[in-house]
């Protein structure tokens, strides 16, 4: 019995024994460890930056595939449509543009009257209507013959009245409208002792100057200043409105203070008629 005994201690010693040495804290040293590639797997960290990468990749190729590889999308061409010819069209004109007039311009006056034969009268049509001027020839043969060859040359044809001062005088003669224009040449003046009176023409010329062009201004009134008596600038008349005065004053109603126009007045035509003496 007693050997017995000793042996079952024995026995449950060693088991015992066994028991402790399994359940310590001690590390095996036979761990199994898996193979390539499922090693992989076991890996957490590798595991986790692989997936990063392939984010990375899904995100840029999804870019790439919207963009194109640009850094704008750009938008698609428009198509143009080209319209098949109608050969029953009529086609449409070429709009042509009217050359602006040269100013006409001379040297010299031709020698156009006679004084010895002919009396000159002026008939000048407006826009506003016509009136009539007689030339006086004897006393200003010059001046009368310089203002008949430039109506003979159509000069005056579509001129404006660019200088209207109400209750003054009226003024045309000059082609570029501006009170600068004239004929190319200039003439003397030719003294004379005829007032400038209502109705009356005279030559305009710059203030100071003994000499003028192709401006011609009608006294809307007596105008005492203008005369040969005024020690300043003197206007020398070279005819008078015989009729048609009322146009004139028509004219004149289209000026202001200042002596810009209100309304454009333009002259159509100049006729020089001869009147044998």
């Amino acid at each position: 019995m007693a050997k017995r005994r000793r042996r079952a201690q024995q026995h449950l010693g060693q088991e015992s024994s066994r028991r402790r040495t399994s359940g310590s804290n001690t590390i095996p040293t036979d761990v199994y460890k898996p193979g390539f590639p499922m090693n992989l797997f076991s890996n957490i960290g590798l595991f986790a930056v692989i997936g990063s990468i392939a984010a990375v990749v899904m995100v840029a190729a999804a870019f790439l595939t919207t963009t194109g590889g640009n850094e704008t999308a750009d938008p698609l061409p428009t198509p143009t449509v080209t319209p098949t010819p109608d050969p029953n069209a009529t086609p449409t004109p070429t709009p042509e543009v009217s050359p602006t007039p040269a100013v006409k311009q001379f040297t010299a006056p031709e020698s156009v009257v006679d004084a010895t034969k002919f009396k000159y009268e002026a008939v000048v049509k407006t826009s506003k209507g016509e009136f009539v001027i007689a030339l006086d020839v004897d006393r200003a043969p010059e001046t009368v013959n310089s203002f008949v060859f430039l109506a003979k040359q159509d000069y005056f044809d579509g001129i404006t009245f660019h200088r209207i001062v109400s209750n003054f005088v009226i003024q045309s003669g000059d082609p570029l409208g501006t009170g600068a224009g004239g004929p190319g040449y200039t003439m003397d003046d030719e003294p004379n002792e005829v007032s400038n009176k209502r109705g009356t023409i005279s030559m305009a010329k710059r203030a100071g100057a003994t000499e003028f062009g192709s401006q011609w201004f009608i006294n809307l009134k007596d105008n005492p200043s203008l005369d040969y008596t005024n020690p300043g600038d003197k206007f020398y008349p070279f005819g008078q409105v015989t009729s048609g005065l009322d146009v004139v004053d028509a004219i004149g109603r289209a000026g202001s203070a200042q002596g810009t126009p209100t309304e454009q007045v333009t002259i159509t035509d100049i006729e020089i008629r001869e009147v044998a003496r």
